[in-house]
């Protein structure tokens, strides 16, 4: 009887964690990303349109350095509950807000909820030492964009599309599932991941960087249907390849993800070939799944993983800028070295470290 209680228990946690660390990742992402399909309606300057899309990138920043204090002082269930909260108002206000300042000082704050909810999303994940959960939960970005890619073939506006990401309000009551936790340290201290695991993010995360420039790519070949497919296809590789590791070894399922996302990935934007785009988005993204238990290797924890996150994120505002000067040279180069050197970052690492499944 006591084994029965203890196993519905360890169930009801373990439902709590996937559904809530998912939720804490997707929901946010979809507020994030969603107003980019539609910033064009809005006819501003082509660097207010850019500001518009990419502010967020620095709240994203902020909200997960505090992430620390908030959760030191709130805990993890309060803390889930002011990030949804705090989102559901500020898609409230984006769909009001008319002035271009206003609605640019929104989306920072945006970025800064999205910091607060995605750090405890991967706390979470992490401190469950279960790969499904945190397969699932760095799945969130995948979906996030989908769920992005819907309302703009299904929402007449940006108003309207801003305005639908106050689902946060009614999800936001899911906060008693989330895992009762609190900071650790004190809340005036920072715990810092090292450089070496923000680079890991960083470089996990080009495809995702580089991705943004595939829409106008293959205007002429409907590329929002293609990139589309291609986000359906990366969902099942956030826990393919995992489960591949397990039964290859880490270092080999790293390899051949790394490797196909590199060539894949160089093709597309050499020859603008749609067929090469699927499997660029499903193995570039797919290759996230890595990335924890990689940084991991380079001292980064539960706590300080979602600054290292955030932190790497900032490449999604100038790799996009920087690889669209020369995309056919540039995004491809800038592709394969940095499936190169993560590659490079976690074999090394793993010759003098044995992991344990």
């Amino acid at each position: 009887m006591k084994n029965s209680i203890i196993g519905e228990s360890v169930t009801r946690t373990f439902r709590g964690n996937y559904i809530t660390s998912f939720l804490a990742y997707t929901v946010p992402t979809y507020v994030l990303v969603t107003p980019a399909f539609f910033v064009s309606s809005l006819r501003l300057p082509t660097w207010l349109s850019f500001l518009v899309v990419s502010i967020p990138f620095g709240g994203r920043i902020v909200g997960a350095i505090a992430y620390q204090r908030v959760i030191a002082l709130l805990g993890s269930k309060l803390t889930y509950l002011a990030s949804f909260t705090s989102l559901g108002f500020l898609a409230l206000s984006s769909a009001l807000t008319y002035n271009v300042i206003l609605l640019i000082l929104v989306r920072f704050l945006v970025g800064v909820s999205f910091g607060l909810a995605t750090s405890l999303a991967m706390e979470q994940a992490v401190r469950s030492g279960n790969r499904l959960i945190q397969a699932s939960t760095l799945s969130g970005w995948a979906v996030g964009w989908i769920m992005g890619a819907l309302a703009y073939t299904s929402m007449a506006n940006f108003y309207l599309a801003t305005l639908s990401g106050a689902v946060t309000f009614p999800l936001s009551l899911l906060y008693r599932k989330v895992e009762a936790f609190e900071g650790t340290t004190p809340a005036l201290k920072l715990e810092m991941p090292s450089f070496a695991a923000v680079l890991v993010f960083f470089l996990s995360f080009e495809p995702a960087f580089v991705l943004q420039l595939a829409p106008s790519l293959l205007e002429r070949e409907g590329g929002i249907v293609w990139l589309v497919v291609g986000y359906v296809a990366s969902i099942p590789m956030y826990f393919l390849i995992p489960a591949l590791s397990r039964v290859f070894g880490e270092t080999r399922a790293l390899t051949t993800s790394a490797v196909i996302a590199a060539v894949s990935g160089a093709t597309f934007f050499l020859t603008d070939s749609p067929l090469a785009l699927v499997p660029f988005n499903a193995f570039g993204l797919g290759i996230n799944s890595v990335a924890p238990r990689v940084a991991e290797l380079y001292g980064a924890n539960a706590r300080n993983m979602g600054i290292a996150l955030n932190a790497a994120a900032v490449g999604g505002v100038f790799v996009p800028v920087v690889s669209s000067i020369d995309v056919k040279v540039l995004a491809s180069t800038i592709t394969l070295v940095s499936m190169f050197l993560l590659l490079l970052l976690g074999v090394r690492r793993r010759r003098a470290v044995t992991i344990t499944y």
